[in-house]
């Protein structure tokens, strides 16, 4: 190849580079970490932190079209109009447990060229504690009550990724919040049905749910384009099969109650919000929403839920509804421009 010929394929070549940089790189709605240029907000000093740590508080992901975008933010469950504080971590979603000696999971997406992911662990005083790389976008978390125990659910890369498709790939790991070391992957764990034996080669999990103890946990397994709704034993390894079409369990405060999504109707408005009565089976309409939402929701108290929906199209923000676990009640929203909100009781 003569000169000439070099010199314009390496102009092709770095103009074909400047356009792929170009398209991956994020923007300030896609930035997930203060290192990728955008999330560049003041973190809120320590002691402002510690102050709100210690009240009954919101964590929240910050949805708003600013600087902050993405960031772990902080509001006093009695004032949650009041003026947001942010920590210095940039989440796709977060869980926090165990009050002042507790421990929190941020999940967190690295945008750019190569897209990579990991799982920052955080303690009471919102300080990283521990790094875990994970191997797909993430896409659900939640802690145990006392804190110790987490579980990340992250969707496999190269499969299509979604709930509203039967052909996404799951994986799903319980961590210990302490040492930051894998428990186990769910997949490792002897499930049974009717006092059977239950395995399949496509089983899917996600969801995860624990109850006061942190040992027992609820979930949803897929298997053969079926949902399911599991009981889980952390120390044990094991897992029962309930009932089935329960998605993204959320066990009420006094673990009497499921509140969880059903598959209604068709891909394109499949799921309706339930809460289920652990000791009848029974399951009855969230009070008011009649949307279709793909969230896992969180419990505000005994009497009331709390998830993320999108506004009229996902590219104009999501807010934090709040809505009765009974009755027919209107929802309200409940924070703005949030999603992923968990309490700190």
């Amino acid at each position: 190849m003569t000169r000439s010929r070099l010199a314009a394929a390496a102009m092709v070549l770095g103009a074909v580079a400047v356009l792929i940089y170009t398209l991956a790189r994020p923007s300030p709605r896609q930035a997930t970490t203060p290192g990728d240029g955008a999330s560049t907000g003041a973190a809120a000093s320590k002691d402002t932190l510690a102050a709100l740590a210690a009240v009954p508080h919101v964590l929240f992901r910050h949805t708003g079209r600013d600087n902050t975008y993405s960031r772990m933010a902080i509001v006093a469950l009695a004032d949650t109009a009041g003026a947001r504080q942010f920590t210095s971590l940039a989440c796709e979603r977060i869980a926090f447990g165990g009050g002042a000696g507790g421990h929190g999971i941020c999940l967190q997406a690295h945008r750019g060229m190569f897209t990579t992911y990991e799982a920052v662990l955080f303690d009471a005083a919102f300080a990283p504690t521990a790094t875990l790389k994970l191997e797909g976008p993430p896409t659900r978390t939640r802690v145990a009550p006392n804190g110790r125990v987490g579980a990340i659910t992250t969707f496999v890369v190269g499969r299509d990724q979604g709930y509203e498709s039967f052909g996404f790939s799951t994986r799903t790991i319980l961590v210990d919040l302490t040492n930051g070391q894998t428990i186990a992957n769910l997949e490792q764990f002897k499930a049974e049905r009717d006092g059977r034996p239950f395995t399949a080669p496509d089983f899917n999990f996600w969801g995860v749910t624990f109850a006061n103890d942190s040992n027992t946990f609820y979930a949803t397994v897929m298997t053969n384009r079926q949902t399911y709704l599991v009981r889980g034993d952390v120390s044990g390894k094991t897992l029962t099969v309930l009932r089935s079409n329960v998605e993204c369990p959320a066990l009420s405060p006094d673990n009497t109650r499921i509140a969880f999504k059903k598959r209604v109707g068709t891909t394109q408005a499949p799921w309706r919000f339930f809460i289920l009565d652990l000791r009848t089976m029974q399951d009855t309409p969230v009070g008011g929403e009649s949307r279709s939402i793909d969230d896992q929701i969180e419990w505000l108290d005994e009497g009331h839920v709390l998830y993320g929906a999108s506004r009229d199209a996902p590219s104009s923000g999501s807010d934090v509804w709040m809505a009765p676990a009974g009755g027919t009640d209107a929802p309200r929203v409940f924070l703005t421009d949030a999603e992923s909100a968990g309490l700190a009781r």
